[in-house]
């Protein structure tokens, strides 16, 4: 109980923390908001009259000192008011909620590919070591871990879409729309996982009881599937937990390069436009997901393996 709360409070420090460094670089940026909410509001003026800009400032309480904007944010925050977006006139929940779905897309369509890719090359792997299969295997991992996400993204986009013309380059809303942006994400997963895989398996394969299974005449197939995956189990868990946390910091870049009408995109131009409420929510976001996937990992560690348990080891 007392591990937990103490996990508990660190997780609360990060995200506060999150959040003050978030708002602060928000708060400190050049240039006036009210000016950057009348332009998005009326996008062909030529000018703004300064009643208008002042009623900006009082309707939006910009012109308060930092600690009274910050502290209003987290109070509305508690209360379960996230703010309207500066630059639509929308809930900002609701414009997270029309963007999360091409987003959870993404990259649960990325981690499945990746992960059956990864899985059949470091099973081919390690039941063929040091042959070409094997040596393919590393190459591919080496190849798909070495191409930086936007690069793979712009080659894709060259190949697949403008010479081929099989895919479409850019844009949401159908199923082709979704496989180059997948592939995309799913490569890097792929690379991740299959060295991770590999030597999880390897080293499960070293174990000395493996032997003794051969000796009392297991199959190796059985051997594979009963003793070799479970003993690798709780590692490639807690890699694959932190690797779904990672796609959403990679899908931030693979939906701008595609542009894809996902949270990537849409904290981007968050951030662009100096929409607070809106860029101080997806950062929240993230990193509220972010810590939750690792604790939810420790978690499953803990169950797992009750030697990772803090209070077991202590005793």
């Amino acid at each position: 109980m007392k591990a937990a709360a103490s996990r508990i409070a660190g997780l609360v420090a990060v995200l506060v923390s999150i959040s003050v460094i978030t708002f602060t670089l928000n708060y400190f940026a050049p240039g006036d908001k009210a000016m950057i909410i009348a332009a998005a509001f009326y996008p062909d003026a030529t000018g703004f009259p300064d009643a208008l800009l002042q009623q900006i400032r009082e309707e939006h309480r910009l012109g308060d000192p930092f600690l009274a904007q910050y502290g209003q944010w987290v109070a509305n925050l508690l209360r379960g008011d996230f703010g309207t977006s500066y630059t639509s006139g929308a809930p900002v929940w609701d414009v997270f909620l029309g963007s999360l779905g091409e987003t959870v897309a993404l990259t649960l369509s990325a981690l499945g590919l990746g992960l059956t890719g990864a899985v059949l090359l470091a099973g081919l792997a390690v039941r063929n070591p040091g042959t070409l299969i094997d040596r393919f295997a590393i190459f591919v991992a080496s190849i798909g871990a070495a191409i930086p996400g936007y690069w793979l993204a712009l080659l894709l986009i060259m190949g697949v879409s403008v010479h081929l013309g099989w895919l479409p380059a850019y844009g949401t809303g159908t199923p082709a729309h979704l496989v180059l942006p997948a592939c995309t994400l799913a490569l890097w997963v792929m690379a991740s996982q299959t060295r991770l895989l590999r030597s999880f398996l390897l080293d499960a394969y070293a174990q000395p009881f493996i032997e003794t299974l051969r000796l009392r005449g297991i199959s190796e197939r059985e051997i594979f599937l009963s003793h070799v995956i479970p003993h690798a189990r709780i590692p490639a868990l807690t890699m694959i937990g932190l690797d779904l946390a990672s796609l959403l910091e990679g899908a931030v870049i693979v939906e701008l390069v595609f542009s894809r009408a996902g949270l990537g995109s849409l904290l981007a131009a968050s951030v662009l436009s100096r929409d607070l409420p809106m860029t101080m929510f997806l950062v929240m976001f993230f990193a509220t997901t972010y810590v939750v996937i690792n604790t939810a990992i420790d978690a499953v560690q803990a169950l797992a393996d009750p030697r990772t348990r803090p209070a077991e080891v202590a005793r």
